[in-house]
């Protein structure tokens, strides 16, 4: 930035960040701003260079607190600092999020004519691995505009990448910041938003675990719940994989079951291998607001005991999970080896008095047809959504089939094919759709062998610029 640059900006005469009784030195300045927690500290720099302080704006608020999950940080002077898990963060709204930092800042160099040579910043270097980190840098973009990029990390492993931006190592990780400051004056206020703007198109997500509290029972203890991590499953594509009405299905589903205080009952049902289980994985990992309580299919049945409803009750304003519901949903006109107790259970959790003081939720998966449902479940005002899972159609399943890169992209399909059978086509996959929620970590038939690390890509300015 040159002299021309500062004065084309005209300050109020007025503005609370000058100091218009006698020059600023450098010594009222450092003193003015407190630098010394930090070396490269974002007002002291931007008062140094344009004799004001600054205003400052910070990312949203949303993403403030928290940490990110498996993301590596280091301090201010490149040392390590910490591991940090359990970064919560709402898939639907995108939330929070990381700077990929290469992508940044090669953008602010070619978009607003930066050099790199005029950059103050923090970094690490390992000497083993070869390899550089920024944990800091400071930026002048000229003209009364300034921007700090702080909290360099390495990103987790899984993150959801949504513009496709290029890893910096072959294992998909990125070079990161966690979070951004601009420093900027009254009349520039408005590049300091486009700038934000700007760099939100270099986001990342962390792809986080959802958390099930599973159902437990012994005589010791009754029921009690103990926590299980539920893997999101790799669904791009709603309508490709359930069909072209399903988003729909699933945005109104979603809306139902985060609304506070709301009731009703869900069924998904469907033939085995139509994927119910695995959009259950989707879908619990969207849900953010609510506690997730699942009965696993062994304990079904335990539901008819004089316990459970007390057990409940512990857990109001949240979201009741059962599998494989065949026998407690059946119709009660019909003869059965269970109690006709379960029906009205859910019946009194659904819209009864229970339900108006625990205001929860019901999600049921079976196998069986719909028409076997005891009718009082059925009734509008009680059923929220019911869905039938199918196989799909041999358009969306070849569709499907060069989305998962299986050869031949599915010519050989000639009618409808569910999607566990499409799914075993690619590496023996089946197991990953045809187990239950409580098995928690998904696998695969064949084990992947996992790639090997690799130093990062050689670039002029540590990784920054291609």
């Amino acid at each position: 930035m040159n002299n021309e640059d500062v004065a084309s900006i005209i300050l109020s005469s007025n503005y609370s960040g000058a100091y218009d009784q006698k020059p600023l030195t450098n010594e009222d300045i450092v003193q003015l701003t407190d630098q010394q927690r930090s070396i490269i500290y974002g007002p002291t720099l931007f008062a140094m260079k344009y004799r004001v302080l600054p205003c400052t704006v910070n990312q949203s608020i949303h993403s403030a607190s928290g940490h990110y999950n498996d993301a590596s940080t280091f301090n201010s002077i490149g040392q390590f600092l910490a591991c940090t898990r359990g970064r919560k963060w709402s898939s639907k709204r995108k939330q929070g999020g990381m700077y990929h930092a290469t992508s940044a800042i090669h953008f602010i160099v070619n978009e607003y004519k930066c050099d790199p040579n005029t950059f103050i910043y923090d970094w690490s270097y390992d000497i083993l691995d070869k390899s550089s980190l920024i944990s800091k840098v400071y930026i002048d973009l000229g003209n009364y505009l300034s921007v700090q990029f702080n909290g360099g990390c390495i990103s987790p492993t899984n993150v959801d990448n949504p513009n496709d931006l290029e890893p910096d190592q072959e294992e998909k990780i990125f070079h990161c910041f966690s979070n951004v400051k601009i420093f900027h004056v009254p009349q520039t206020a408005d590049r300091a938003r486009t700038l934000f703007e700007q760099l939100s198109k270099f986001k990342l997500f962390p792809v986080t675990t959802a958390t099930l509290q599973m159902v437990c029972h012994d005589a010791q203890n009754g029921f009690y719940t103990s926590s299980i991590r539920m893997n999101q499953p790799h669904i791009i594509d709603l309508k490709l994989h359930y069909g072209d009405e399903f988003e729909i299905i699933h945005e109104q589903l979603l809306e139902i079951l985060q609304e506070k205080d709301s009731t009703g009952i869900t069924f998904l049902h469907g033939p085995p291998g139509t994927g119910k289980t695995y959009y259950l994985r989707y879908l619990i990992n969207e849900i953010k607001e609510k506690s997730l309580i699942y009965v696993p299919p062994d304990l079904v049945n335990d539901m008819t005991k004089p316990g459970f409803l007390p057990f409940l009750m512990q857990h109001p304003n949240s979201i009741l999970i059962i599998e494989d519901a065949e026998n407690i949903i059946r119709d009660r006109i019909q003869e059965s080896f269970l109690p006709n107790q379960a029906v009205a259970n859910l019946l009194n959790l659904s819209d009864g008095l229970l339900g108006d003081a625990m205001h929860q939720q019901i999600i049921c998966t079976f196998n069986c047809d719909v028409k076997g449902i005891d009718p009082a479940l059925l009734r509008d005002g009680r059923l929220v959504i019911e869905h039938k899972f199918d196989k799909l159609s041999v358009q969306n399943a070849r569709r499907m089939c060069v989305e998962l890169g299986i050869s031949g992209n599915g010519e050989d399909i000639h009618e409808p094919i569910s999607l566990a059978e499409i799914y075993a086509r690619k590496n023996g996959a089946v197991a990953y759709l045809a187990n239950g929620l409580g098995n928690g970590h998904t696998t695969t038939m064949k084990n992947k062998r996992p790639l090997k690390k690799r130093n990062q890509k050689a670039d002029p300015f540590l990784g920054f610029y291609s």
